[in-house]
């Protein structure tokens, strides 16, 4: 091995959709992979694969029925062969050169970073440290071993590699007797009972797309006279290939570093937020809007209302981890006015009381756009240095690819400006059918920010009362949507 690779570019650009291997792990499980999302992984618990476009399972893999049987391809042996999930909210040692199955590798250690998303230094601690060795080529992991809240490290490794094999490429197909995934498309059309109970399901997972919907601040807002009501549109929708791929150079380096290394900056900026219920319903076929599919017609229907406040202003301030407040300009039906923590406590001050508990994270997509790390999860391009307002910034494609859902990236693709000092999202800006339906924006920022006093000063007379989760069935039913979204293709 010559040179000293870049671990967190090697970590970020492994792509197991082009790989050509065949494995066995420390577990006694094999995997056979090869380019264009094709697979045969064998274990204790069955067999699963892919042929490029529909995955499939044989039994006694997922006898309950719980195995991705609709859907797109998922990653096999996801922990070794996807490995950037090291980079989030991580602090990367590099220890030096070593062999591991016959391979020239790095072995580093993985250590979790204060994060925005940190309410106590104890929570992060029982994290934990991560020992891995990534293979110098090709950036997959060779080794992992895991220490947390258990006695023991966790160890997951390859015991044998070997790269290019001679591969028969009837092994991907479906054997006799297997479930076979499908697309949406296909399973909303006439079919067997087993078409029928999918659009039960998605039709489910609809409807808490829809009560998400409706218990966002879109949905809640009040509406009044707006001259930015309208979705800025300075951003082209990026350039995505039918395998999911962007188009454009990869980001380079530099803006790796800058998405891997922050997380921590202080700073105060006005928050603006779009949405456009009308691109999204326009992606749902017309007879699930005409005949209201089950909970497909119950997204049509909350989607088709009009909304309340397609366009929120609110006004952040971050002082670093557990340590932020949240003044929303609008008037909210249901939620707080202002959410405030001071790393001990949370105050979330309505109309006509106030709530109060111990410290809590901000809202999942609020600390998505002061640590950014998640995004070296997703597939990134472009890279370009551009001005944003009086800062200069970074414009990145995104495409989520095989990283986690989440709130901010609700919707894929999308265009990132990424501020080249703080290291924060100055805008997030995603696409449907390439017109933009959602989008973030900072301005006016000011950082790094002095953090200041967190501790909501409390108008007299409103009373105060200890915290609970009124909207938990609306999480539970957001979360059950989030399969249905990347099932769909919508994210």
């Amino acid at each position: 091995m010559t040179g000293d690779p870049d671990v967190i570019g090697l970590l970020h650009r492994a792509d197991w959709t082009r790989l050509s291997i065949s494995a066995r792990v420390n577990d006694g499980s094999t995997v056979l992979v090869a380019p264009g999302r094709r697979y045969r992984e064998q274990s204790a618990e069955g067999i699963r694969g892919c042929d490029g476009e529909h995955p499939w399972t044989l039994p006694p893999w997922a006898a309950d029925g719980t195995e991705h049987w609709v859907g797109g391809p998922e990653p096999p042996l996801r922990t070794l062969l996807c490995p950037s999930w090291l980079l989030r909210n991580s602090r990367l040692e590099v220890r030096g050169p070593v062999r591991a199955c016959g391979r020239e590798g790095l072995a580093v250690v993985v250590t979790a970073r204060e994060s925005l998303r940190d309410v106590t230094r104890a929570a992060r601690a029982r994290i934990g440290r991560t020992e891995a060795i990534v293979d110098a080529e090709l950036g997959i992991l060779l080794r992992v071993s895991r220490t947390d809240a258990r006695p023991a490290p966790r160890v997951t490794e390859l015991v044998s590699l070997e790269v290019n094999p001679v591969v028969d490429t009837a092994q991907f197909a479906p054997p006799p007797g297997s479930r076979v995934g499908e697309g949406l498309r296909a399973a909303l059309g006439p079919g067997d009972p087993v078409d029928q109970a999918w659009k039960a399901a998605a039709g489910i997972a609809a409807s808490g797309l829809g009560a998400w919907h409706r218990y966002s601040p879109f949905g809640r807002g009040r509406s009044a006279a707006d001259a930015e009501a309208a979705m800025p549109r300075d951003d082209p929708a990026p350039e995505v290939s039918p395998d999911g791929r962007l188009a454009g150079p990869a980001v380079g380096d530099d803006v790796l570093h800058l998405l891997h290394g922050r997380g921590t900056v202080a700073f105060a900026a006005t928050l603006h937020q779009w949405l456009d219920p009308g691109a999204l319903l326009a992606q749902l076929p017309d007879t699930v809007r005409r005949t209201g599919l089950g909970g497909l017609g119950l997204l049509a229907s909350a989607l088709g209302e009009p909304a309340a406040a397609p366009h929120l202003v609110s006004y952040l301030r971050i002082g670093g981890p557990g340590r932020y407040q949240i003044d929303h300009r609008y008037d909210p039906a249901r939620g707080p006015k202002t959410i405030a923590c001071d790393g001990q406590r949370r105050w979330r001050v309505y109309r006509y009381r106030v709530t109060t508990g111990p410290a809590q994270p901000p809202p999942s997509d609020l600390a998505d756009l002061a640590d950014t790390s998640w995004l070296l999860e997703c597939r990134l391009s472009d890279g370009t240095l551009v001005m944003a307002g009086d800062r200069p910034a970074y414009r990145v494609n995104v495409a989520r690819g095989d990283a986690p859902w989440s709130v901010s990236l609700m919707f894929s693709p999308a265009v990132a400006v990424v501020d080249a000092e703080l290291g924060i999202l100055l805008s997030l800006t995603s696409y449907l059918g390439g017109q933009p339906v959602r989008r973030y924006e900072l301005r006016d920022v000011d950082g790094p920010a002095s953090p200041g006093d967190f501790r909501v000063h409390l108008p007299p007379g409103l009373r105060v009362e200890q915290e609970t989760d009124p909207f938990q069935g609306v999480r539970e039913a957001t979360k059950t949507a989030r399969n249905f979204l990347r099932r769909m293709g919508l994210s």
